[in-house]
């Protein structure tokens, strides 16, 4: 994966810390504007300005024709976000004795303008005392934000400011309720607590091992349950379960994410097994979930293809925020066949187009109805932007690789259709 471009180097940014503190959670392409604006913010500055943001510092690599659409999406829903944070004193931008909590709008404007190339955004005026004029309040907490930008999980983001807040005492103390109110994950998200374990705390503590705020964590129980976490700053000793069994250093981090550096949850998943189940067992999908998949293809109630389809439009919603879990969107999709008609209608304006000519020296031996088709630049895409989920270790190096291996070697050719490239295949997709 790409690393994102260098902007604004050796930036230092703040937050007072109401804001560290307050309850709400973000995508990861709303959290990518949030930096954005929050680098452009100078200690100095009294009132907030409206700023262009390049979409190059918020999709680091090319997207295609989509990017515009998740942008424009993103800054829609951006638009009606609120944080629900606590109220400082007027005046002095103080913590109040008796805390209270109100919602407040986070933008004024956030809108994609192409004659700039850009996203035209700008901060909620309420939100002023959170993030200008902070050395009046004294009570704010600075980060840089090269660090920050290592991090690809919005929840890291939070839990790296909340440590940060802490970082001269070496510690901090929270139970589970107070972080899950801060990060906006509802109790039915990770009902257990070894779920909320794997994919939050134990993720954090990969990313932000990359960062100047690695950290271990200790869990005391009282009766089995997790009372506290106690958050270790700096040290290198295992984590550790007080007063209860130990939750296993092995956890499987199936997160649906871009860790893709991690190798720790590929190791789980065997190379020889098929691209598809390997794609699926990735994301989360349960082996006993992807045997019901293979009986399916197997009875041909859609074509293998179908799958990379599913892939691709539950990573899309994944990424706009649409969709929080994709394992169970994608097993969803696939079982119950709800994107079914539109891939097909898709397949059906494919076939609908004329063949001129042939560019691989194969030829088409079965009846043009009978074809499954895909245009060469949607599996280049596909191929360049497998979405937030889909580990790129797994992917052969090159895109002509990766043609070969999973659409050649099936029996598809590359067909050249009315000025545009097309891989067709004859017949129906075999299951490997």
């Amino acid at each position: 994966m790409k690393t994102p471009p260098k902007q604004n180097a050796d930036k230092i940014v703040a937050q007072h810390n109401a804001l560290v503190n307050a309850r709400f959670s973000f995508v990861p392409l709303q959290m990518r504007l949030f930096l954005a604006l929050l680098s452009r913010i100078s200690l100095d500055d009294t009132e907030f300005k409206e700023h262009i943001i390049p979409v190059s510092e918020l999709l680091f690599e090319r997207h295609g024709g989509s990017a515009y659409q998740q942008i424009d999406e993103m800054c829609d829903d951006i638009t009606s976000f609120k944080l629900y944070i606590e109220i400082l004193e007027d005046g002095t931008r103080k913590r109040r004795r008796r805390p209270k909590y109100d919602y407040i709008p986070l933008m004024a404007k956030a809108g994609y303008d192409g004659d700039l190339g850009g996203i035209v955004a700008a901060f909620n005026p309420l939100i002023m005392p959170y993030l200008l004029q902070l050395r009046e309040s004294g009570n704010f907490t600075l980060a840089d934000l090269d660090e920050l930008r290592k991090l690809k999980s919005p929840s890291s983001v939070r839990i790296y400011w909340l440590l940060k807040e802490y970082s001269d005492f070496g510690q901090r103390t929270v139970t589970p309720e107070q972080l899950r109110f801060m990060l906006d994950i509802a109790e039915n998200e990770y009902p257990r607590f070894s779920n909320f374990k794997a994919r939050v705390l134990d993720r954090a503590q990969l990313e932000l091992a990359r960062t100047d705020m690695p950290f271990t964590y200790e869990l005391e129980r009282q009766n089995q349950l997790v009372q506290r976490i106690k958050f270790l700053f700096g040290y290198e000793t295992a984590n550790t379960d007080t007063n209860g069994a130990d939750e296993g250093q092995e956890t499987k981090l199936i997160e649906n994410t871009e860790l893709s550096q991690h190798s720790e949850s590929a190791e789980k998943v065997s190379s020889d097994e098929p691209t598809w189940i390997q794609a699926l067992r990735l994301i989360g999908v349960s082996l006993r979930s992807i045997k019901q998949i293979t009986k399916q293809l197997e009875e041909k109630e859609y074509p293998l293809e179908y799958v990379d389809f599913v892939l691709s439009r539950i990573g899309k919603q994944h990424q706009l925020g649409k969709v929080k879990k994709p394992a169970g969107a994608v097993y969803k999709a696939l079982v119950e066949k709800y994107l079914l008609e539109e891939y097909l209608a898709e397949q059906k304006a494919a076939k609908a187009i004329p063949v001129k000519k042939l560019v691989a020296t194969a030829k088409l031996k079965a009846p043009l109805h009978e074809e499954v088709a895909f245009p060469l630049r949607e599996v280049r895409e596909m191929y360049e932007n497998p979405g937030p989920f889909l580990k790129r270790q797994l992917q052969e190096p090159t895109f002509e690789l990766h043609l070969e291996a999973i659409y050649l070697s099936q029996g598809f050719v590359l067909v050249h259709r009315n000025g545009e490239d097309w891989l067709i295949k004859s017949g129906s997709p075999l299951i490997s």
